[in-house]
């Protein structure tokens, strides 16, 4: 108990920048602590319009004492079958796993916060924070990650990923959109609020770019590993270059970014490297549409020049159609 209780400090800090309050964060502390579950039917109509509740799938998951994948396995079906559970309790966690493992990544996996609100949410750990640069001086950061474990996280939640929506038991309280004609029915839901999309390469590169070294958030982008990647690809295998000029520029930046990346400089052990190959073997080696085929093509050959690839300020010089007057249309 006493080191659960002191990885607990690690646990609450990661519950802060997934926007949990206080409330939610007791009703997870009672579940890590003591492997009590949230009593689900007293929390039906509590903050049911947030985005983030309390003990959600990916918490679960990631906070149970067991770290073998049998043991985990049925629990997940368990808790996915809850029908006292409400919908979003279930599939938050899918976005909370998205936002750990590539959005803050692509921006370091630090999350600056006020001091005056970290020593009034945060009181036990406040002070042991790292300070934030200047000119933030009135503020310190917590790095955001999972100890590592985003891979195993996703292949718990996501054991098939051709699938893109869930049926999930529902109760009169529980529903979201159909209100039950039964006092147990079935609703479908998607899995993700969003679906990945061409730009979303454009968030991975941007990983590429954050300068070395990478922290334990950072160095787990999840997007080095093959599973989420061909997730990604079975999202985005028929979908053509955006229509949009600046959209447009956007992917080309990113698959210049993915073809031009030093290796040899990043070195052999890099996370950053790792994706790099296996973003490259599967953007060469697989079918696309034929407009996303031919950017490709048209990043890999040399005929495109790019200003400033590695910064903020990266802009598609040449060809005309791949280029932007940043923030038209």
């Amino acid at each position: 108990m006493a080191e659960r209780k002191q990885q607990w400090l690690e646990i609450e800090k990661l519950l802060y920048v997934l926007d949990k309050n206080k409330k939610a964060r007791s009703i997870i502390k009672q579940y890590f602590l003591k492997g009590q579950l949230p009593e689900w039917k007293k929390l039906h109509d509590w903050n049911q319009n947030s985005t983030t509740r309390h003990l959600d799938l990916l918490l679960f998951l990631y906070l149970h004492p067991s770290r073998d994948d049998a043991v985990l396995r049925p629990l997940r079906d368990q808790f996915m079958n809850n029908p006292h559970a409400r919908w979003n309790d279930r599939l938050i966690g899918f976005n909370g796993l998205w936002n750990i493992g590539l959005i803050e990544p692509s921006a370091g996996s630090m999350r600056m916060f006020r001091i005056a609100d970290l020593e009034k949410e945060l009181p036990a750990v406040a002070a042991s924070l790292p300070p934030a640069p200047e000119p933030y001086a009135d503020c310190r950061r917590i790095e955001v990650h999972t100890d590592g474990q985003n891979e195993r996280l996703f292949n718990l939640m996501w054991p098939d990923i051709t699938q893109q929506t869930v049926r999930l038991p529902v109760t009169r309280d529980t529903y979201c959109c159909r209100a039950p004609r039964y006092t147990l029915d079935y609703e479908e839901f998607p899995l993700m609020e969003h679906r990945f999309t061409l730009e979303t390469l454009w968030t991975m590169s941007q990983w590429l770019v954050w300068p070395a070294p990478l922290n334990r958030g950072s160095s787990d982008m999840i997007f080095q590993y093959e599973r989420p990647m061909d997730l990604w690809y079975h999202h985005c295998a028929q979908e053509d270059v955006p229509e949009k000029s600046a959209r447009r520029e956007l992917v080309m930046l990113a698959v210049y970014r993915i073809f031009h990346f030093d290796v040899d400089q990043e070195g052999p052990d890099s996370p950053r490297t790792r994706f790099v190959h296996r973003a490259r073997a599967l953007l060469t080696e697989r079918e696309f549409s034929a407009s996303f085929q031919a950017l490709i093509a048209a990043a890999r050959s040399g005929e495109v020049v790019v200003s400033e690839p590695w910064n903020n300020d990266a802009k598609v010089l040449a060809p005309e159609f791949y280029g932007n007057a940043r923030g038209a249309s």
